[in-house]
């Protein structure tokens, strides 16, 4: 039997899509949290979706308490 090649999921994009839509029932219209989650593109490459998490992570802690 044979397996699959790894893949290399640096290339593959990673949807917003949930989180965008989660933020939306979530937090207020007037939120700037909200406003910079709702503006990004609506995949990004696993390295740059990474390094945004990390910082939407801090975001919304600080909006929605821990």
């Amino acid at each position: 039997m044979q397996t699959a090649p790894p893949r290399d999921l640096g290339n593959e994009p990673v949807s917003l899509a949930k989180l965008k839509e989660v933020v939306r029932r979530l937090l207020p219209p007037g939120s700037p949290t909200r406003s910079v989650i709702i503006s990004e593109k609506d995949a990004l490459p696993v390295p740059e979706a990474l390094a945004k998490f990390e910082v939407f992570d801090r975001l919304l802690a600080s909006e929605l308490g821990p």
